[in-house]
């Protein structure tokens, strides 16, 4: 049977939440703090029993009616936990680790989605708070040239959530083999005429490497593409898991498992690893990869729940996403494109080029 755990301040019996600038769990009722590890390991908090849910006996048919076919269950693979603050009764979909009851806002860690063989190998707890998230966001707009005008006044927004993803992070060592393409060019001149010889090598590099933490996102929920753009996160600065950190957030469970996300950690490595000894090719003009082979000779992965915050605004009843690195604050996001703004910066593109191809023409013609 799964548990909804609900932190309770030991001081008051209010309410704890993880407080990333703090790093503790704090009480938003007396303000008594207390460290995450040891909170967990005093065993002070509060569960209620959760189990699957079970659907509403059907209402009877009526006399001389056929009887109704079954259909699929709305409700099947659903978990109901009662809020152990308010009694409430509360559904949640088979993925969510953590959240917050509809009723009382009271922060709710479902245990079963992090425990035995669900529970992450480690957690980075979050860095920046909400208002940190929408700041960083208001910044985001400053500068943007081809960003309609109005946009940073108008639009709002609508949504703001921090989220524990599931991601695997995969450790190889590997034997890497790369064939780099180098070139050297020299120019000498004979009465009028100028001579250029280019010089072209093949350089070979073979070695062991070790690639620690290649980071895979384990939600079918969240975009591969957003989740990359947000990276890297520091791995080193992850702390042991332990479901306190979740308090005052939401939790995703993975959907997509080891296996499924090997293929590609397996891409990512290969692209990193096609790079990893180019700067040892010196004494060369130009460096340009040509083959690459990565055979890994040992694997490991674990299992992390890593912050990010998802940020919703809307603008003229069209929605934008963003995402932001709840350890590092790097953001990203589409902005709507200021088309007008964007002809004439495409305009003034042009007319640059022009006067520097005429310049470039004029310096031929003065050589």
């Amino acid at each position: 049977m799964s548990q909804a755990v609900d932190y309770k301040c030991p001081q008051c019996g209010g309410s704890l939440v993880y407080d990333a600038t703090r790093g503790a769990m704090v009480c938003g009722n007396c303000g008594s703090s207390f460290d995450p590890a040891q909170f967990q390991a005093a065993g002070w908090e509060r569960a209620a029993a959760a189990q699957p849910a079970a659907p509403p006996a059907p209402p009877p048919a009526p006399e001389g009616w056929p009887p109704a076919e079954a259909g699929p269950d709305p409700l099947a693979g659903m978990v109901e936990y009662t809020c152990s603050s308010c009694g409430a009764t509360v559904m949640t979909d088979p993925t969510s680790a953590a959240g917050s009851c509809p009723y009382c806002r009271s922060p709710i860690v479902v245990a079963a989605q992090v425990s035995g063989q669900l529970a992450p190998d480690l957690v980075i707890p979050f860095r920046f708070t909400r208002d940190q998230a929408v700041e960083a966001l208001n910044k985001l707009y400053r500068g943007k040239r081809l960003l309609p005008k109005v946009f940073a006044s108008q639009n709002f927004v609508d949504e703001v959530k921090g989220v524990y993803v599931p991601f695997w992070l995969y450790d190889f060592d590997a034997r890497v083999s790369e064939q780099y393409t180098a070139t050297n060019t020299s120019t000498r001149h004979a009465g009028s005429k100028r001579y250029t010889t280019t010089y072209t090598y093949s350089a070979v590099r073979e070695g062991l490497a070790n690639f620690r933490a290649i980071p895979v996102d384990g939600s079918a929920n969240m975009p591969d593409v957003i989740m990359e753009s947000i990276e890297p996160y520091e791995v080193s600065e992850a702390v042991a898991f332990g479901p306190s950190y979740l308090a005052g957030f939401l939790a995703e469970r993975y959907d997509v498992d080891s296996k499924q996300a090997y293929p590609r950690a397996r891409e990512r490595l290969e692209q990193t690893g096609g790079t990893v000894f180019k700067s040892t090719v010196t004494g060369y003009q130009t460096v340009r990869a040509a083959a690459s082979q990565v055979t890994p000779t040992r694997e490991e992965v674990r299992y992390g729940l890593l912050p990010v915050w998802m940020l919703t605004t809307i603008w003229r009843g069209e929605r934008f996403t963003f995402a932001m690195n709840g350890q590092t604050g790097r953001i990203v996001g589409d902005l709507p494109l200021d088309k007008g703004a964007y002809w004439r910066w495409m305009g003034g593109l042009a007319g640059i080029s022009a006067v520097i191809g005429g310049g470039v023409a004029l310096l031929v013609a003065i050589l």
